[in-house]
């Protein structure tokens, strides 16, 4: 007997000392999921989900975000005694031995949200065998030991998979219903519970009809247990669940941007300067007016506008068809000549070191130099013509080139480079020879993004300031000329009266309304076309140009970006009152008014040339024919060749023709214009 009691006291012993080292002393590493990072624009809007290792969707959620149903339909299905049991559920387990045996193998296990929380945290994928369930239900022990149950439910809720990548409920929530977990009906939170029993079975995009009867079998479990009423039993089955099926981040082109200039080390939310709606605006114009000019071949555009005032990136959009995998290049960011827009450098320059006053003269006439090897460089006028004398102002509002090689001769190559890099301009990394006098044209590629950045200089009237994308993380503003260097730039480009020789009268680049600044390039074959500009309160860059390298058609210098740009003024600032001319002791430009009468044929430009193509029909092949005037008129008649044209859209005919538009009043011709243009 005395033996016998002994081995009973060891072995009670033996169970209290292991109960005591399980529940106090029992080592408990649990694993902590990775979240996902995730990006918010500057309004708050979410734009950007960052799967962790893109493995991992993941988003925490507190115990008092999981819902109320949610929580008790959970317990009522996986663990109906959880707020009871400590460690194991005795009924559940003698019923899954009962099971076992009848199936002659182990089918079940008897799990509590406790011991399933222990499997999926630490060997999720690992087989269940008998010792390893051991630790299961020691682990658990331990597990309610440490943490309440309130605790270990939240564990549980954001541990558990839902397929697609998603692990915790929150992340499913927004992935198959685009809503957090406290906005879900009572329907959404049920299919959330059907979906982890067997995530490929019951998909609900793939398996349907799977999905659909384990819906009905746990609604009417619920019923069952009192967790819904019959009446809520036939309004949640009746419901229509819509699942998104739209898994896209938004704005892809800044997220592309942004991707590698953040880390898996970045604050869990980020938020960035970047504006959703205003970009959704901007890309409907942005469409539109491709609408507009597809009869020209015209098919994309890239767009960055910048807050003028904090230097804050607000839209970046850089092809029509993003998901094109052929043409994923964000061009906002690709190395492109920027041609003349590098002038007003040159420009300010020769103001700062050489004296030059904008109303000084110098002449527009032919010029030959020789290079190191002895070639001859023969700078030549967009136009083909030359004006013999004429200001720098007008020189560089009009973009005349032979003024600004000379210039660059004067400022020279090595000046304007380190200039540029000043203005954290760091694709130029070859030395003053590669780029020789040609720099202030065409002969060398930057970054678009860079040279907008550069430009900074002009309506900040001498500092430097870098553009920010994260919210509250601003780069100091740095001087680096004087103000009435920039100055005299900024009044050269904003001007409306020194640029009407080369922007017509209320074309898509004249305000009369707005002071804007405009500097714009346009390539020689008119295969692409640019413009910087800004406004009271942005900074706007726009490009035009086919990707796959398809020329335009029947365009001019005076459409396709600067008619985008146009419009995105127009929704951005609205109008004041007429902007006069500000005398700086220029040239005497009091003989322009506002309210001079104008008759301007604006499409074709005078002496413009069109190519006919032998591939495409003759009658998809047309010039539509525009004007602009501030006449009041009765009617307006359009003459080519001397013969009367009855529709706006003329075909191609080759030859060199005249095209004369009159108006008329009472009957009587009160104004009327003449160009000349010919097809090739």
């Amino acid at each position: 007997m005395k033996k016998i009691l002994r081995t009973w006291g060891y072995a009670i012993l033996l169970l209290s000392a292991s109960y005591i080292y399980v529940s106090y002393f029992l080592n408990l590493s649990l694993k902590e999921l990775p979240s996902s990072n995730v990006v918010y624009d500057t309004n708050s809007v979410e734009i950007w989900e960052i799967i962790h290792d893109n493995k991992i969707r993941h988003r925490k959620i507190s115990y008092e975000e999981i819902p109320e149903f949610y929580k008790k339909a959970l317990i009522q299905i996986e663990d109906k005694s959880f707020y009871d049991n400590n460690w194991i559920d005795l009924r559940w387990l003698l019923r899954s031995a009962v099971n076992n045996i009848k199936a002659g193998k182990i089918v079940e296990w008897g799990s509590t949200i406790s011991s399933q929380y222990i499997r999926n945290n630490l060997w999720l994928n690992d087989s269940r065998w008998v010792v390893k369930k051991s630790m299961e239900f020691l682990y658990a022990i331990r597990l309610n030991e440490i943490y309440t149950k309130d605790e270990i439910l939240e564990k549980y809720a954001n541990q558990i998979y839902f397929w697609y990548l998603n692990y915790w409920l929150k992340s499913a929530s927004i992935y198959f219903f685009g809503k957090d977990p406290e906005n879900l009906t009572k329907a959404e939170q049920i299919a959330l519970l059907v979906i982890p029993k067997n995530i490929q079975k019951y998909d609900p995009y793939k398996n349907i009809s799977n999905f659909s009867k384990r819906f009905k079998l746990l609604t009417g479990y619920l019923e069952k247990n009192n967790i819904i009423t019959s009446k809520e039993k036939i309004s949640i089955e009746s419901e229509k669940l819509a699942f998104s099926t739209q898994h896209r981040n938004k704005l892809p082109y800044f997220i592309d941007f942004l991707r590698d200039k953040i880390s898996s080390e970045s604050e869990i939310d980020i938020k960035v300067t970047i504006d959703y709606d205003l970009t959704s605006k901007i890309e409907e114009i942005w469409k539109n007016t491709i609408y507009d000019l597809a009869w020209k071949n015209v098919r994309d555009y890239w767009v960055l506008i910048v807050d003028r005032k904090s230097h804050e990136l607000k839209v970046m959009i850089w092809w029509m068809n993003y998901y094109k995998k052929e043409w994923q290049v964000n061009s906002t960011l690709a190395l492109r000549q920027p041609w003349s827009a590098i002038k007003p450098f040159t420009y300010l320059l020769a103001f700062e070191k050489f004296s030059i006053k904008p109303n000084d003269t110098i002449l527009d006439l032919p010029v030959n130099y020789k290079t190191s090897e002895w070639y001859s460089y023969e700078p030549k006028n967009y136009s083909n013509e030359f004006k013999a004398e004429v200001t720098f102002a007008e020189a560089l509002a009009q973009s005349i080139n032979i003024p600004a090689v000379k210039l660059m001769e004067k400022v020279w190559v090595r000046n304007l480079l380190d200039f540029l890099k000043k203005l954290k301009v760091t694709s130029l990394n070859k030395d003053e020879d590669h780029y020789w006098l040609a720099l202030t044209l065409w002969d060398w590629e930057m970054s678009l993004y860079e040279l907008l950045q550069a430009y900074t200089i002009f309506p900040n009237d001498w500092e430097f300031c870098e553009f920010s994308y994260i919210r509250d993380k601003y780069s100091p503003c740095k001087k680096i000329t004087d103000k009435k260097y920039t100055g005299s730039i900024n009044e050269i480009l904003t001007n409306r009266w020194f640029k009407l020789p080369w922007y017509p009268v209320n074309s898509a680049l004249d305000f009369a309304d707005r002071k804007i600044f405009v500097k714009t390039w346009t390539s020689r074959n008119f295969r692409d076309n640019w413009s910087i500009w800004y406004s009271d309160n942005y900074m706007i860059w726009v490009w035009t140009w086919n990707k796959d390298w398809a020329n335009m058609k029947w365009v001019s210098w005076a459409t396709w970006a600067w008619e985008l740009f146009s419009r995105i003024v127009n929704y951005l600032e609205v109008p004041k009152s007429v902007v006069s001319s500000v005398s700086i002791g220029w040239k005497d430009i009091q003989d322009f008014k506002i309210s001079k009468e104008y008759l301007e044929i604006t499409n074709p430009i005078d002496s413009e040339k069109f190519q006919i193509d032998e591939f495409r029909p003759t009658d998809k092949q047309k010039i539509r024919l525009q004007f602009s005037t501030n006449i009041s008129y009765d009617k307006s008649f359009w003459f080519m060749d001397d013969k009367k044209v009855e529709e706006t859209f003329i075909p191609l005919l080759r030859w060199k023709h005249k095209l004369e538009l009159k108006l008329l009043k009472d009957w009587q011709i009160i104004k009327s214009d003449q160009i000349h243009f010919e097809v090739q």
